[in-house]
């Protein structure tokens, strides 16, 4: 085991290594995520990393994003609030435009279409779309294909974008010395497990990203614009995109070809509309259309954030942003397709019943 994870992370730390070499958008984890795709399509066998690795990624991720909270940031957070409901609103409508399609043109049953293409985070939407009945191979396939087609050309997209050059990162900040930087992991792990305790979302991330808002925006620990060093942050993105990368299995794409092709053309539509959407809110509300497309593009909380961080775009805002949507899918959306499968199965177990008994 030992030895097939230093293989794999190494792989992945080669293509972190190639694609920042060729001045790549976020070129750790994206080098990581390209290689292993291409590796297991290759059929590179012994690829493997525990799922604590990802875990790891993710803190250290929430802490480099906590550690930029301010009461000033929050508040701009706070107040966008009327903003996130609308963002999110027309993100559903839009994927469940993409699922009426998918339901008409894939032949396949309306719960299996609804939450392949509704963005709610991987794990979450299969668990709840198998728990009511939709198929998990189908619905894992669809969403992997979105987290890597959406990470892979976001970064690319937002570079390229002519308000790039406007946008300034955050200069001056000082890395946190060895003590300090013990500490703060230290924090952040704690933040992890309370909030994988009480079922947030996305724990490893928010959670760390909380504690260590809390203890920065408190205390004198970490001084004035505090960052972790580029090693660790370099090695959560090697982290996390070999994670996704190792998502896809050879075999199931195999399997479910007519799908695989059906999931990249979601990937594409739905991240095109979601561009055009980012757009006109930039344009509604004169605020800053990088910030907003990495808000809205339905590509993961730490991913969509962390590019923010590395573009210079406001990271906290766009973590607020795709938490907003998450939150949003996993409870209002989530409890209603429930309530109407469950009455849907009620009505027709009545219907079922009447004719045995006629």
């Amino acid at each position: 085991m030992l030895l097939r994870t230093l293989f794999t992370l190494l792989l992945g730390s080669l293509g972190g290594l190639l694609f920042a070499a060729v001045h790549s958008p976020l070129p750790w984890l994206l080098g990581a995520l390209v290689t292993t795709v291409v590796c297991t399509f290759i059929g590179v066998q012994n690829m493997w990393i525990p799922r604590w690795f990802r875990q790891i990624g993710l803190i250290v991720i929430g802490i480099s994003l906590g550690l930029r909270m301010t009461p000033e940031i929050w508040g701009t957070m706070t107040g966008h609030i009327g903003l996130m409901l609308i963002a999110t609103i027309l993100t559903v409508l839009i994927s469940l435009g993409n699922a009426w399609i998918f339901y008409k043109v894939g032949k396949v049953e309306g719960i299996t279409a609804i939450f392949s293409n509704i963005p709610g985070g991987l794990s979450e939407m299969v668990t709840i779309g198998q728990s009511v009945g939709g198929n998990q191979q189908v619905i894992s396939i669809f969403h992997s294909l979105r987290a890597v087609t959406i990470v892979l050309c976001t970064p690319f997209i937002v570079m390229w974008l002519p308000h790039h050059a406007s946008i300034q990162s955050v200069s001056g900040a000082h890395v946190l010395g060895f003590s300090q930087t013990l500490i703060i992991l230290a924090v952040g792990v704690i933040g992890a497990w309370i909030a994988s305790r009480c079922s947030i979302p996305a724990p490893f991330l928010l959670g760390a990203l909380l504690l260590t808002a809390l203890v920065s925006m408190n205390t004198s620990l970490t001084g004035e614009s505090p960052a972790l060093t580029g090693f660790l942050v370099k090695a959560a993105q090697v982290f996390v995109g070999v994670s996704i990368g190792l998502g896809f299995k050879r075999e199931d794409i195999a399997r479910n070809r007519r799908f695989f092709l059906f999931g990249l053309m979601h990937s594409v539509l739905l991240f095109v509309m979601v561009i055009v959407l980012a757009v006109g809110i930039s344009y509604a509300t004169d605020t800053d259309v990088l910030t907003n497309i990495l808000a809205t593009a339905p590509g993961g909380i730490a991913e969509m954030s962390l590019t923010a961080l590395t573009i210079g775009a406001d990271p906290l805002l766009v973590t607020a942003f795709q938490l907003f949507r998450v939150l949003f899918v996993l409870t209002l959306f989530s409890f209603g397709v429930r309530t109407w499968v469950n009455r849907h199965r009620r009505t027709r177990e009545l219907q079922e019943a009447g004719q045995g008994s006629g």
